[in-house]
């Protein structure tokens, strides 16, 4: 790589690098689960080519917000957006940024770091066009939290309580047609055991 390459020449010469990066986690989704890329994986795919051609990237966060959590869930929702840094090292006044807004859930203080994590995934996976068989725009599911929800749809003692709790859930669903019918099946199974205890 010559040090006269500017920013995008550098940015080719990674995307020519880098192909395909495979899934290497499973994410459960609280009825089901889906097979995704991590941010160590990308990490480990890019950084030495990265390093080999001169780009350097940071972060700078422009917004973030803890949510409440939803009402009977035990983790909350943290919101953030990120501008992204690409750098030439040889120019530093030579840089590309990339807004990117991410989230996270956790009932400690482990959500800022996995929304920045995602973020920096999602804006390296962009940018040099990685390809990893992940269908983004059908896949809503691990954008939805929809643990939170079951978990507000569990802790429901009333079947009135119940019926918000999922109403709730499943219009916050969207057209994530998946989490839906997961929603239905968490919804049946705690509609049956609060009529139990009613006729007990």
């Amino acid at each position: 790589m010559s040090s006269e390459n500017n920013l995008f020449q550098r940015i080719n010469a990674v995307r020519k690098a880098i192909g395909y990066v495979q899934k290497d986690k499973s994410v459960s989704t609280g009825g089901g689960s889906y097979r995704a890329v991590t941010h160590d994986m990308v990490t480990a795919m890019t950084r030495q080519h990265m390093i080999d051609n001169g780009i350097v990237s940071y972060p700078v966060l422009v917004e973030s917000a803890m949510l409440p959590p939803v009402e009977g869930a035990k983790q909350s929702r943290y919101e953030a957006t990120y501008d992204f840094h690409f750098v030439n090292v040889d120019s530093p006044s030579e840089t590309i940024v990339m807004r990117i807004q991410a989230h996270a859930m956790d009932n400690a203080d482990k959500a800022p770091g996995k929304a920045l994590s995602y973020a920096k995934k999602y804006a390296v996976l962009k940018l040099f066009e990685i390809e990893t068989g992940e269908d983004e725009e059908s896949r809503v599911q691990s954008e939805f939290p929809i643990q939170d929800y079951i978990e507000s749809i569990n802790a429901s003692t009333t079947i009135e309580e119940l019926k918000t709790s999922f109403t709730t859930a499943y219009e916050s669903a969207g057209r994530d047609a998946e989490a839906q019918k997961q929603l239905i099946r968490v919804k049946n199974v705690k509609k049956e055991s609060l009529q139990k205890e009613i006729k007990q």
